[in-house]
Order: C-alpha cells, then sequence, then structure tokens
C-alpha cells in the first residue's frame, strides 16, 4: 500500500513538473520519413544509426540553439509517393522544425518537393541524384555525396595508366545511368573511346556473353555499375574464364559483402567508395569508434551520409544562434566546413554537394585500401591487375 503511495505521489509530481520542464527547453524536432519497410530498408537502416549517433551527441553538447533533439519518424515504405505524403504530415501536421530526406533518391525527391512548397529546410542527406538539386529549390541542401562523384577517380586512373579503350557493363538502373553519363562527359576531348556499352537487367547472373566480347576487345579498362551480388558474380566468372582486363573498377567492389563472398578473386579489384573508415578526414575517427561501440561494426557510406546530414544542421544553427529557418537556410548557402566525409560545400546556385570527392578503393590482402585520392591515400595502388595465373 505504501508502495503504491509512493508511486502515485511520485506519478503525480512527475504531471506537475513535466510541463515546466519542458517549457523550458522544448526539444528541436527533426522529421525523417524512413525506409523501415520495402526495398530500401536495409539501407536506411545504417542510415539511421549515423542520423541517431549524431543526434546523442548533439544532446550531449547541448543540443541545438540549447534545445535537445528528437526525430519524428515515419515508415514510407520505399515508395516516392508515401515519402510525400509522410513530409506533408511532418511539416504540417507534426509542425516539426526542420526535415532531412530519406535515404534514396526517388523518395528524397518527392520529399524535397513537398518541403519546398512549405519553405521548409530540408537537410538532403540521403538523395544522391544531381537531378533533386537542379529545380531551382531554396530551401533543400545536399549533405549526400552527389551521384556522380563515383566516378571522380575515373580520369585520374585513365590519365596514370594511359588509357585508351573502356569497357561499361552495368546494371540498368537510374544511378548507374546517371553515373556513366559522367564518366563519358568527362571522357570528351580525350584519346579514349568506350568499345563497349551495356546494360542487363535486375537479377542477371550471368555476365558470360559480355565477359567473351571483352576477350574480344580487350579493353584497358572495364567498369562495372552494380550492386555487390553482380561484383561478385563479376569476377567469378572472370576467373572461371580465364580473363582479366588490366582495370576492374565496380561501385560494388566498395561493400564488405564482396570481400567476404568472393575471397581471393577479389583480390586486386578497385571499388568506387563514397566513404571509408580509415578516412583521416575530420571528426572520423571519433564517429568510428562511437559507431563501434554503439552498433559493433564499421559504418559504412550510408551511415556516413546520415551522421554528415546533422553534423552540418548542427553547425548551421551554431553560426546562425538560432532554428530560425531563415537564418539557418542563409547560414547553408555558404557554409564550408570539413566532415567525416571530406569537405561539405554546395554550389551557391543549386545547393547541390560539390565538397565531397569519391573515393578509389582496391582490395588488398583482403581489406579496402584507399588508392586516390593522394590526401586520403592508405596504400598504393597494385596495378595493372595481374592475370590469374600470375598471382
Amino acid at each position: 500500500m505504501t508502495k503504491r503511495l509512493l508511486l502515485a505521489a511520485a506519478t503525480a509530481l512527475a504531471a506537475l513538473t513535466l510541463p515546466l520542464a519542458a517549457h523550458a527547453a522544448d526539444p528541436v524536432r527533426i522529421g525523417v520519413a524512413l525506409s523501415q519497410t520495402g526495398n530500401l530498408a536495409d539501407s536506411a537502416a545504417p542510415y539511421f544509426r549515423g542520423l541517431d549517433l549524431w543526434r546523442e551527441q548533439a544532446n550531449a553538447r547541448g543540443g541545438l540553439a540549447g534545445r535537445p533533439v528528437e526525430f519524428v519518424v515515419y515508415d514510407d515504405r520505399s515508395d516516392p509517393a508515401t515519402a510525400a505524403r509522410l513530409y506533408e504530415k511532418l511539416i504540417t501536421g507534426d509542425k516539426v522544425d526542420f526535415v532531412i530526406s530519406s535515404l534514396g533518391s526517388a523518395t528524397a525527391a518527392t520529399g524535397s518537393a513537398v518541403a519546398e512548397k512549405h519553405k521548409m529546410l530540408m537537410i538532403n542527406g540521403g538523395g544522391a541524384a544531381e537531378a533533386i538539386q537542379q529545380r531551382g529549390f531554396k530551401y533543400v541542401f545536399q549533405t549526400a555525396a552527389r551521384i556522380s562523384s563515383y566516378a571522380d577517380g575515373v580520369i585520374p586512373m585513365v590519365e596514370k595508366y594511359h588509357v585508351k579503350s573502356i569497357a561499361l557493363v552495368s546494371r540498368d538502373y537510374a544511378a548507374a545511368r546517371d553515373i556513366s553519363k559522367a564518366i563519358k562527359e568527362s571522357l570528351n576531348g580525350r584519346d579514349v573511346k568506350v568499345v563497349m556499352d551495356e546494360y542487363f537487367p535486375a537479377g542477371t547472373a550471368d555476365f558470360s556473353s559480355q565477359i567473351a566480347k571483352g576477350q574480344q576487345l580487350q579493353p584497358d579498362l572495364w567498369i562495372g555499375l552494380l550492386y555487390p551480388s553482380e561484383a561478385i558474380e563479376t569476377v567469378r566468372q572472370f576467373h572461371s574464364m580465364n580473363y582479366m582486363p588490366k582495370l576492374f573498377i565496380a561501385n560494388g567492389v566498395s561493400q564488405q559483402d564482396f570481400i567476404a563472398a568472393a575471397g581471393q578473386d577479389a583480390e586486386y579489384a578497385l571499388g568506387m567508395s563514397l566513404y571509408e573508415p580509415s578516412l583521416p578526414s575530420e571528426g572520423n575517427k571519433e564517429f568510428v569508434k562511437t559507431y563501434r561501440e554503439k552498433y559493433n561494426g564499421d559504418p559504412g557510406y550510408y551511415a556516413a551520409f546520415g551522421f554528415v546530414a546533422g553534423t552540418v544542421l548542427e553547425a548551421a544553427v551554431k553560426q546562425a544562434g538560432s532554428i530560425d529557418i531563415e537564418k539557418v537556410r542563409d547560414v547553408l548557402t555558404t557554409l564550408k566546413m570539413g566532415t567525416v566525409m571530406g569537405k561539405h560545400e554546395v554550389d551557391p546556385a543549386t545547393y547541390m554537394q560539390i565538397g565531397v570527392r569519391g573515393l578509389l578503393v582496391q582490395i588488398q590482402n583482403g581489406k579496402r585500401e584507399v588508392i586516390w585520392p593522394e590526401e586520403f591515400k592508405t596504400a598504393e595502388p597494385k596495378l595493372p591487375i595481374p592475370a590469374w595465373d600470375k598471382r
């Protein structure tokens, strides 16, 4: 009985004191439509882990403008139309202070259109497509690495290794076409020929016809815009057909799944990457340490995307001295700073991310080593790739 009375008294006291405490420091509420189900759920999970780690650390530093940060999160089911409806709800119903984009260019595109309509500041932390930022929007700022940055290291490789011919073999999806376009545009005016340019549908597992063409055409550089499973099958089939181009680059190589599944066949392959735990970038050592402690694993680039979205917003609020949308927006138009992904800077006309550069990694002794750019290099490249019987 006494315990019940004590509990009732404590509950009554809490009811009296909580509104006063909340009024003293009302939280800054940040809305996020997150793919908790659907085809983007696996990728969105680490994105939110990075965001939530930032929230914890920001609150330990005093929050935003002296107020704690909390997220208001809904499941967009990996659906662009649902994402749009949820951002409408977050802005007009929940009355959040800021919004951060979902992960994925399609959902980020629809959500950002809603934010712009309401003049709500959105940090585009998860939409890499450049088209998102090319619509004349004034309230959407990209912290995610733009999609073409995947290709940043291609021309340095072309120049260094005197590449004269390239094969482009890619899964047919929007991001691959964007990256492919960026690569081709960067080759304009160069004495380099694209000798093979093919897209294959999702679900393809047999690349023998493309490899047979490669054996005939002998391109110096083979570029694959591939999911990890497709990159794994490509190098396995390279081996089984006793073929290896001098240079093989694929974005799927930069995922841990590639090394684990491809084993020794993974060695020497080059990966297009946007972030590595080994980067000597600002705050990255501490980010990796705290991420490991909280989640028992290394962060990948989706986690870095989330963490950087929060980091940039926090810096802008601090410089503005306020959570007023117009004041924070003005800061973001010119903000330049270091992040765990490298330099943050946006184009002054489109607010597209232009500071973060893509990386080139190479699998060496079962690990990803950064081989480009020079300032982030962790190992010297081992190129050209040796033939299978020379390893």
